[in-house]
């Protein structure tokens, strides 16, 4: 390689992406959720949408044993939730409003849309696995402006 890791993370930042938290349950039925931007739409027939969970911290082994999410994406009112989820943290959802989805796991009340989905596939991929979820459910938000994260920084569209 020609380059350092921080070079290429900062090369990247230069690609604004919106900011989601998926959340799930864990075995143990409690609320997971973490703060994710590595989100994208794969395919509309199936409905298939992806996002990628580091193996260090992020619950990603409980979000592989449960195979059912929602990804909120964020509003920029909902910024909080973005540094609340990115952060470690014992008990996340203490004071959080949220509802149930269909599939059990936590839906933020406001978001700018809501994906329901269930694992179709898992890739290994380096440092990250890659989740390939199959839509169940969608919930279209009120608000029109999204929360974007580039160069380091929050924005709003």
């Amino acid at each position: 390689m020609s380059f350092d890791v921080r070079e290429f993370r900062n090369a990247m930042g230069c690609f604004a992406t919106g900011i989601t938290v998926v959340t799930s349950r864990s075995a143990s039925d409690e609320p997971l959720g973490v703060t994710v931007n590595s989100f994208s739409s794969v395919s509309l027939d199936p409905p298939l949408i992806l996002f990628s969970l580091a193996h260090v911290g992020g619950h990603c082994q409980e979000f592989l044993a449960s195979g059912y999410f929602a990804v909120n994406i964020l509003t920029p009112d909902q910024r909080p939730l973005s540094d609340r989820f990115s952060m470690p943290r014992d008990n996340r959802f203490e004071g959080i409003a949220h509802d149930i989805g269909e599939n059990g796991s936590p839906v933020f009340q406001d978001s700018l849309a809501v994906f329901e989905c269930e694992t179709f596939a898992v890739h290994e991929a380096g440092d990250h696995a890659v989740f390939i979820c199959r839509v169940t459910k969608v919930h279209l938000g009120e608000e029109e402006n999204a929360l974007l994260f580039h160069r380091g920084q929050y924005h709003k569209l």
